[in-house]
């Protein structure tokens, strides 16, 4: 009967992983933003940002704060919903999958890396990574090819670390990542 409820509960557990996610967003289903880059054309912002469910996400939004879009769903993923449960229990020795550094390539296309991390006794390690890239749309989902060219708009700052900056001319806009939070800021 043990073994009957084990497999119940883990059916039901890749069930729920599977279901479909919301079509609107709003700012509650964001807990802190983690990384962020402007598209090339300087209309969008793509980010990544820590979710309710405990993994890193894409997300995808206007300069002007509209079109929230969520682009990866790890949430619904059996393998965070097993992590989010072990957490709860404080139990150690098992995988979590995060989206992570998304940028954007000269095509248009947002490019960002899959972290898959394992937790146990002696603490997290990434194990593997994957790069993805994907439309600002969520569409075309495929492996990052040698021929995607990444644009790189913000130079890499070690002493800075605290806050990120960018700052878009076209729309006189000053875009700045301070503890977990985006600020879009007129010029």
């Amino acid at each position: 009967m043990p073994r009957l409820a084990l497999w119940a509960g883990i059916f039901c557990i890749i069930l729920t992983g599977c279901s479909r996610e919301p079509a609107g967003y709003v700012r509650k289903d964001i807990v802190k933003i983690t990384n962020f880059e402007l598209s090339p054309d300087e209309s969008k912002i793509a980010f990544s940002a820590l979710t309710p469910t405990g993994n890193t996400d894409i997300w995808v939004k206007d300069l002007d704060g509209k079109n929230l879009k969520k682009l990866t769903f790890q949430g619904r993923s059996p393998t965070n919903r097993i992590a989010k449960f072990f957490k709860k229990h404080n139990w150690k020795n098992f995988f979590e999958i995060d989206m992570i550094s998304p940028e954007w390539t000269a095509d248009g296309r947002i490019s960002f890396c899959q972290k898959l991390s394992k937790i146990d006794s002696w603490g997290e390690r990434s194990v593997n990574f994957m790069f993805w890239t994907i439309n600002p749309d969520g569409t075309d989902k495929r492996p990052k090819r040698d021929t995607d060219k990444i644009l790189q708009r913000k130079p890499f700052d070690p002493i800075n670390r605290a806050e990120i900056i960018d700052r878009s001319e076209k729309y006189k806009k000053k875009i700045l990542l301070k503890d977990g939070n985006l600020l879009i800021l007129d010029l």
